[in-house]
């Protein structure tokens, strides 16, 4: 992919620096090993609620990006609502993406 954010995103899960679904991304959350959060912009608002809840109170950046299908082939998965970063670096590498359009 030409999109450096899910160039990025592949080589964290490379890495085992990422970390996907409900369960795994909350865990990685309360053992503050969370440095990002990417929530699907499809994602319904049920799900989006409470992680946007839990990051704003845990001081985690969360950035609402591409669709579910695309974040998860970004990580060689199915579709994925909601990622963490658990890499400080990476994290950095994503929002600097980010903030330069992406690409």
């Amino acid at each position: 992919m030409a999109d450096a954010v899910y160039y990025l995103l592949g080589l964290a899960r490379r890495a085992g620096r990422i970390e996907s679904g409900d369960a795994a991304v909350r865990s990685a959350i309360s053992r503050k090993k969370a440095f990002l959060l990417l929530l699907a912009e499809d994602s319904a608002r049920r799900t989006a609620k409470p992680f946007e809840e839990l990051t704003a109170s845990a001081g985690i950046p969360l950035i609402k990006y591409g669709l579910k299908v695309e974040l998860g082939r970004s990580i060689g998965k199915p579709h994925r609502s909601v990622l963490a970063v658990t890499d400080r670096n990476l994290a950095r590498g994503i929002i600097q993406a980010l903030e330069k359009g992406g690409v």
